[in-house]
């Protein structure tokens, strides 16, 4: 795959408290055939844990940098999405500390920028399999983007539907050349991960290479601890209760940004798209995309719904879009 091995290629690590993760990812970094890159490591943590996993690791590439004050998950990885170079870099790209890279990972994303001349790319991920919260898992047979995109490149509207079943856009998959015209950072646009990723498709500019050839390992959210038991039953109830209304208010997010690229596609793309899908993973997330629309207030029928459940549906998108108030800034 051809490639231009004199450009610079740098990639930001934001961590906080998962030290055998972050080296797992630092040596998967290590590890890469294309030599030419800087990382730097972006610690969230007050007292700078992540330094001397960085310092073990001994290669004066990799630099750490303690953020002054907590930004928390969601900020930390939008620093990390600076647009520019942020260590001179021509290429850059996100590693969350608990995921990591395989030995191609950067030779084969430049080659496919350079290919198809392009300046963003989204790259396919082996989804990780997590037995043990917070221990390296194991490879699975599912990948990131095998479901939502052909190999290929597509405009920016031509991956928003993806956002009627999905979030449209995985932090680890994206690759880009520092002199693009995408913005990824959202700001204090939202404070939600899934949101935040979705936020990021919508502010595409400019065409994304789609590639399904899978360069890195996605790990899903360790699974939570029991938090039942021992606790009060009034701290049990607020746990509940707090949890029920950030859900709702998560909801009420993913049907503002949602709706913004329903409207931007127009009703009549969307239906070509999903007449245009053919794979049978597609065909069973039909239902769930006809209700995100209905939710969104588009009346379209795309299953044998019965009218009372689309009524319902597009009851709920209304009063969640009129009558709950978000701090969601599109």
């Amino acid at each position: 795959m051809s490639r231009d091995s004199s450009a610079l290629c740098e990639l930001r690590i934001p961590t906080f408290r998962r030290p055998k993760l972050l080296r797992r990812a630092l040596l998967s970094v290590v590890e890469q055939t294309y030599r030419h890159w800087r990382c730097v490591v972006l610690d969230d943590c007050p007292d700078g844990s992540a330094r001397s996993i960085v310092q073990a690791i001994q290669d004066h590439r990799i630099d750490h940098l303690q953020n002054p004050q907590r930004l928390g998950a969601v900020g930390n990885i939008d620093k990390s999405f600076f647009r520019g170079p942020m260590l001179g870099g021509d290429y850059a790209f996100v590693l969350e500390d608990d995921n990591y890279l395989l030995p191609d990972h950067i030779e084969r994303s430049i080659g496919i920028l350079s290919e198809n001349n392009a300046r963003v790319a989204f790259c396919n991920q082996y989804c990780e399999i997590v037995d043990v919260p917070g221990e390296p898992g194991r490879i699975g047979k599912e990948k990131t983007l095998n479901w939502m995109y052909d190999e290929g490149i597509y405009s920016p509207d031509e991956l928003l539907p993806a956002l009627l079943f999905s979030h449209g856009f995985s932090n680890g998959a994206a690759f880009w050349r520092t002199d693009c015209l995408s913005d990824f950072q959202i700001g204090g646009a939202t404070r939600r991960e899934g949101i935040q990723e979705s936020l990021r498709l919508l502010r595409l500019r400019e065409p994304v290479y789609v590639s399904l050839q899978p360069t890195s390992v996605w790990r899903s959210r360790d699974p939570p601890k029991s938090c039942a038991s021992r606790k009060p039953i009034l701290a049990r109830f607020w746990r509940f209760a707090s949890n029920g209304i950030q859900r709702v208010m998560a909801e009420t997010e993913g049907i503002h940004c949602r709706s913004a690229a329903l409207r931007r596609l127009g009703k009549e793309r969307v239906l070509n798209y999903i007449a245009r899908n053919t794979s049978p993973d597609f065909f069973y997330r039909v239902a769930g995309i006809e209700r995100t629309m209905l939710l969104c207030g588009f009346n379209t029928k795309l299953t044998s719904r019965s009218p009372a459940d689309r009524f319902i549906w597009l009851l709920l998108g209304r009063i969640a879009r009129y009558l709950i108030p978000t701090r969601l800034r599109l």
